[in-house]
């Protein structure tokens, strides 16, 4: 991937509104989280799951807050680099 496609999809990320963030990251990280604990901790894949949905809520919120600051400093970012009179 190019590193202008690259910018491109972490910008469509950052735009996204903060539910929809949330919607989109739930999914995944239960997923993720779940066979984490499922292989690297042992678990059993029902126990997996039941940590999964747990973990996965901090996480997600964690995840959007993260994604809109960044958003909020490149923002703020691009409108120093315009100068004062922009």
């Amino acid at each position: 991937m190019a590193d202008d496609e690259q910018r491109s999809l972490v910008r469509r990320w950052e735009d996204l509104e903060f539910g929809v963030q949330l919607a989109v990251a739930y999914p995944v990280l239960l997923v993720v989280i779940s066979f984490l604990h499922w292989t690297a901790l042992a678990q059993p894949p029902g126990r997996s799951v039941i940590y999964g949905l747990f973990w996965a809520l901090p996480a997600t919120f964690l995840v959007a807050v993260a994604s809109q600051n960044e958003r909020r400093k490149r923002r703020e970012r691009e409108r120093a680099e315009q100068g004062p009179d922009a």
